[in-house]
């Protein structure tokens, strides 16, 4: 074996020993809770960039630092997922309710959550004073007539400079923007030719409105989410009676199946239509819009023809071809 060839032996365990030793020597910090310092729980913060601090943890190499708006219940926007080194860390936030947990980390262990805090800049706890948002409403599904109107109340109680207004993709305020954020609006209502429905795909989106006000303070965001859904439902499948069906006088069960809907379509109600002809002009009989899926009728004799008519929470009417229904005779 050559002198050369166990040199390199040599110095690969050397570097093998030297990293092993590494890892050996990382102390075990995995029982450990980092504490925060500040923000102080449930405080209301006006400086920005806000100021984060937090007790140096032993055996700590650097902290992973998460923040999100406005809980990690029901995160809505995450603006901070970073690790960073030191016990000092400074970062800008918009006006809004944060909770914020660290982590201690170094190269083989990483420590327990820090205990979560919860806080506010620019703005009170409770959200005085905070925008009252109108149209569209909380949860609403529109389809493709969505005229991409927005408007909010005007707030009175303290002078108001301005407005600004967001529009984001998904149920998220962190979601990817329609259009930009409008700034300094002086008005409460606002069309956005982005969001007009025929732009919009199929999905929620999350739309909010901040006030600015003369003396400097602002409010945190006022959101809502809204859906838009332009698909029409599919049609019911007829159950019974089936079709072509001949029956005496009496009580007769019209059952049927509602379609499934996609994961971004609105929830479907049906009606029923019974009618002495096939263009159902001549109706005897019209169970409006619900969820059922069944209805008993006394029938006398004669022929009739019976359909199903779905329609969406957005709107949207499946309306059955000419020939989607079913003949029944009653003798």
């Amino acid at each position: 074996m050559s002198k050369k060839y166990i040199n390199k032996l040599l110095m690969l365990f050397i570097s093998l020993s030297l990293f092993g030793c590494k890892d050996f020597i990382e102390k075990n910090i995995s029982e450990e809770t980092p504490v925060l310092i500040l923000p102080a729980n449930n405080a209301t913060i006006n400086a920005n960039p806000v100021h984060f601090k937090w007790e140096e943890l032993e055996g700590a190499t650097n902290y992973r630092i998460e923040i999100v708006s406005p809980d990690f219940a029901n995160v809505q926007s995450f603006p901070l997922d970073s690790i960073v080194t030191g016990t000092n860390f400074f970062f800008g936030l918009d006006s809004a309710q944060y909770e914020i947990r660290i982590t201690a980390m170094n190269a083989g262990f990483n420590s327990k959550p820090s205990a979560i805090k919860r806080f506010w800049v620019g703005t009170s706890q409770g959200g005085a004073n905070s925008v009252t948002l109108l149209n569209p409403a909380a949860d609403v599904y529109e389809n493709e007539s969505f005229d991409g109107k927005f408007s909010w109340n005007p707030i009175t109680s303290t002078a108001v400079s301005s407005y600004t207004f967001e529009l984001h993709e998904t149920n998220s305020f962190g979601g990817a923007y329609v259009g930009q954020p409008i700034n300094q609006l002086g008005i409460t209502a606002i069309t956005v030719p982005d969001a007009v429905g025929t732009e919009l795909e199929d999905g929620p989106y999350c739309w909010g409105v901040k006030a600015y006000f003369v003396n400097g303070g602002e409010t945190e965001f006022s959101k809502r989410v809204f859906y838009i859904d332009k698909t029409a439902p599919g049609l019911a499948v007829l159950n019974l009676p089936t079709n072509n069906f001949t029956v005496g006088a009496g009580n007769v069960d019209f059952t049927w199946t509602l379609p499934a809907q996609g994961a971004n379509q609105s929830p479907i109600q049906s009606k029923l239509e019974i009618a002495t002809d096939t263009g159902f002009s001549n109706l005897v009989e019209v169970i409006p819009y619900s969820t059922a899926t069944t209805y008993p009728r006394t029938m006398t004799p004669g022929t009739y023809y019976w359909r199903v008519i779905v329609k969406d929470e957005a709107g949207n009417i499946s309306t059955p071809g000419a020939t989607a229904y079913y003949t029944l005779t009653i003798f």
